[in-house]
């Protein structure tokens, strides 16, 4: 008897060290990752444009006709880098930086109508931007659809205009080669997308979405970057004054010109507005 007690009291004692050790514990079940990583690429084209940019001409003699030739800064190409934390599987926070290049638009000049001139002009814009947006999932396990809002803050927003002349009435024919750059300010916008991912492992995804974005955005200077004649570099032969403009709410009509400085223009906004593709994938924390 005192050999059975003995005994039980032993196995007793063993069973209870060896609960209290964690390394002989069943492992618990890993949780969800919180943390991501995203990548992403994509192309659309421009939902909104300026019509006060570029023409178009058509005909010639007594029928000649002058078109408005749509310009919009969203038809391009972005790429993206997020990052972003799930609060559950429901919802996240995000905060993403993204390039977008856009494509030209091209037009004729109205000098083109005098009938002595062939000229072109090509407009493309460009955005680096911020954007800090909440993330709607629906908490699926392989295929799960999610819905993104944000607020686009660009920060590095530009414009770029090209013009080129040719002229066979002068002696000897003339081309000219101006481009000009229009910088500073912020684009302010929003952000809404919807997609699908495909969940492949408990650390990668890939993504596909429907993106939409708009912001606007009305440049502070402009500055001409290249003039040249017949391929010849004119550009130091310009004053400040005509290679410069600062674009202002209100200027003075009235005064003598200082050729050392900018000139003032009436500010202008262009929309940098986007319907887009993306595909991309996620990587987890």
């Amino acid at each position: 008897m005192k050999k059975t007690v003995l005994l039980i009291s032993i196995l007793l004692i063993a069973w209870s060290a060896m609960a209290q050790d964690p390394q002989v514990q069943k492992p618990q079940k890993k949780s969800k990752q919180k943390f991501y990583i995203q990548l992403g690429l994509g192309g659309g084209v421009s939902t909104a444009a300026s019509f006060d940019m570029l023409y178009k001409y058509s005909g010639d003699g007594g029928d000649s006709k002058i078109s408005v030739v749509p310009v919009g800064l969203g038809n391009g190409f972005n790429g993206s880098l997020a990052a972003g934390y799930w609060f559950c599987k429901y919802i996240a926070v995000e905060l993403s930086v993204s390039e977008f290049l856009g494509m030209s638009t091209k037009g004729d000049s109205v000098v083109h109508l005098i009938g002595a001139t062939e000229a072109t002009a090509k407009v493309r814009g460009g955005l680096l931007s911020i954007t800090p947006a909440i993330v709607i999932s629906a908490g699926l396990q392989k295929v799960n659809p999610y819905a993104r809002f944000g607020l686009l803050i660009g920060v590095l927003p530009y414009m770029i205009s090209k013009y080129s002349s040719e002229n066979a009435t002068t002696n000897p024919p003339m081309s000219t080669v101006i481009n000009n750059q229009y910088y500073g300010g912020i684009a302010l916008g929003y952000v809404a997308a919807g997609g699908v991912k495909f969940n492949v492992s408990s650390l990668l995804s890939f993504f596909a979405e429907l993106q939409f974005t708009h912001s606007t955005w009305s440049p502070s200077h402009s500055e001409i970057v290249k003039y040249s004649v017949n391929g010849e570099d004119r550009l130091s032969e310009m004053t400040t004054w005509q290679k410069q403009a600062d674009f202002v709410m209100e200027k003075n009509v009235n005064g003598t010109v200082d050729m050392s400085k900018p000139r003032q223009e009436l500010r202008q906004t262009y929309p940098f507005s986007t319907a887009s593709i993306n595909i991309g994938i996620t990587f987890k924390l």
